[in-house]
């Protein structure tokens, strides 16, 4: 998403509340949602404007169509450990949706355990958050809730989904976008209702098959206690 004015973007990391992150900030942007097919503009939708050509469009993208002028920029996104995103990735509704012979889709939750091919796929198909911000070409460390330098001289904000409301406060602020009138809180939630008591048998091979990935890189965000040490606390994570 593109705010000229403010000389920023974010950059939509899929399963970070990227959805909820356009309903409260869409107004103020330099984009459009678009609407197509089975999408019903809440939580499917695209995104257009002058340097938006996709929802998901990555850092690279955007420097290359803003050009020159992106060295003032800043590109924020919330980083979700990378785990716990891809196993809510699996389970999303967009994921199961199938079109009703009468018109309109029906959504079948599909409760049942992950299928390891299938999900090593989607893994295996899927950006992971290094990617989407470019990050072999970020200076230092980024780290959540710091900021790095990108290559092109843009600043890198990393904001935390695990306190959402909290990295939604701080764009506002740094933008000076009035929040005064938030939203209620809806992100896109998953087809099923506990993925951790579906998988509870499997986490751990599911856990390698992430950490094995391009998408292990992303591990490096967040403190050094790591995913491995919340395992404890990961039913809450799933949405």
């Amino acid at each position: 998403m593109h705010f000229a004015k403010q000389k920023c973007v974010f950059i939509h990391v899929p399963k970070t509340g990227g959805n909820f992150f356009t309903r409260c900030f869409l107004r103020f942007s330099d984009d459009a949602i678009v609407v197509k097919g089975h999408q019903d503009g809440t939580d499917r939708f695209e995104l257009s404007g002058d340097a938006t050509k996709s929802k998901h469009q990555t850092l690279t993208d955007y420097n290359t169509l803003i050009g020159p002028a992106f060295a003032d920029y800043t590109a924020y996104a919330f980083a979700r450990p990378p785990v716990e995103r891809m196993i809510s990735l699996y389970y999303s509704p967009h994921r199961w949706m199938r079109a009703k012979e009468d018109g309109g889709f029906d959504l079948d939750a599909r409760d049942e355990p992950i299928d390891p091919e299938q999900f090593e796929a989607l893994v295996s198909s899927n950006k992971s958050i290094s990617e989407l911000l470019d990050a072999e070409n970020i200076s230092g460390r980024l780290l959540i809730n710091k900021s790095a330098r990108h290559v092109s001289g843009a600043r890198v904000s990393l904001l935390d989904f695990a306190d959402l409301q909290k990295g939604l406060k701080k764009f506002a602020r740094v933008n000076d976008f009035d929040l005064s009138d938030m939203p209620a809180k809806r992100v896109n939630s998953s087809a099923v209702t506990d993925p951790m008591t579906l998988n509870a048998g499997q986490l751990n091979m599911l856990t390698d098959i992430v950490l094995n990935s391009h998408h292990g890189q992303d591990q490096r965000f967040f403190s050094s206690g790591g995913l491995r040490g919340a395992m404890d606390n990961i039913a809450g994570w799933f949405r």
